[in-house]
């Protein structure tokens, strides 16, 4: 049972590094695909499917980069799954790992190594992975393959302009606030239908006063919009040079020669384009958030149309 646990660790090890190319696109072309960010209230409710009752659901535009991103993801899942080829070359050298590192002695050896020293063992012994020149060329591909050295910086980045969306978001909500207590206020004054002691506004009263603070909401979020796009604008060029990063990073993976390097390069190559894939995300689900909380103003308008089609007056 030791021996078997081993071996499964070990195959764990050595499929690390199976990862697949992705799709045609790259990180930068999905950030294209990204709707921009509407400039009211109107524009916003365009980019939503409402279901006549006032609950939006996202459109085609936010839709495709969002499934096209996580088509990726799952494609790389599937592709990371070796072949039986790769399997029983990985079984066979984790047999080999277990009959040398099966005893007790090979077992508390095991147990001091780092896991640095348990991920080159795992290497040595991949057959593939033998003692080889890399070319110019290859060594050309190498060097832009890693980690990026920007990342901290991105993340830091990204953090603060996110604050910045906090707080004016609050600033929307404060004044979206005073706008539900003045028209409470308002509404109290409405002229009434003189029909017997209890006399209420008439239904076209009624639905003109709901349609202006409606359109006052639609309004505000047009004037919130405007304070968000150079915020949108910000994070764009924050996440741009991780973006670029990654897809140069994936590019040069493709490039690589030796099979046996590309295959050792793949985990690091993809990666870097997994996190510019995030950034796109970041992007898309924060315009996707405004866009649909400034949709909400003209999708209540409709209701409110649909509510009093037929108000008659007094």
């Amino acid at each position: 049972m030791k021996n078997r646990a081993l071996i499964a660790t070990v195959i764990v090890l050595l499929s690390a590094a199976a990862w697949a190319v992705s799709k045609d696109f790259n990180g930068r072309m999905w950030l294209a695909q990204v709707p921009a960010l509407p400039s009211d209230g109107n524009s916003a409710y365009a980019q939503w499917v409402d279901d006549g009752k006032g609950t939006l659901t996202s459109g085609d535009a936010f839709n495709n980069v969002k499934n096209g991103i996580n088509d990726v993801m799952r494609d790389q899942a599937q592709a990371n799954l070796p072949s039986q080829s790769q399997t029983q070359q990985q079984v066979s050298a984790a047999q080999q790992m277990a009959q040398k590192y099966g005893t007790p002695e090979g077992q508390a050896e095991l147990k001091n190594m780092t896991p640095d020293q348990l991920m080159a063992l795992a290497r040595q012994m991949q057959p593939q992975n033998a003692a080889r020149a890399v070319s110019p060329a290859d060594q050309a591909q190498l060097q832009k393959i890693g980690v990026y050295s920007g990342s901290a910086q991105v993340l830091e980045d990204v953090t603060a302009v996110m604050k910045e969306v906090n707080e004016l978001e609050s600033q929307w909500d404060a004044d979206a606030a005073a706008l539900d207590t003045q028209e409470a206020a308002e509404q109290a004054k409405l002229p009434v239908c003189r029909s017997g002691e209890a006399g209420v506004p008439s239904g076209v009263t009624t639905r003109d006063f709901e349609l202006q603070f409606a359109d006052k909401r639609i309004a505000l979020a047009g004037r919130y919009l405007s304070k968000f796009a150079p915020i949108i604008g910000k994070l764009h060029a924050d996440v741009l040079p991780e973006i670029d990063y990654g897809d140069d990073a994936l590019a040069a993976w493709t490039q690589i020669q030796d099979p046996g390097l590309k295959q050792q390069v793949s985990a690091s190559a993809h990666g870097a384009e997994s996190l510019a894939l995030s950034d796109v995300s970041t992007v898309e689900q924060l315009i996707e958030h405004l866009s649909q909380r400034a949709a909400k103003t003209a999708a209540d308008k409709k209701v409110i149309q649909r509510r009093y089609a037929d108000a008659k007056g007094c």
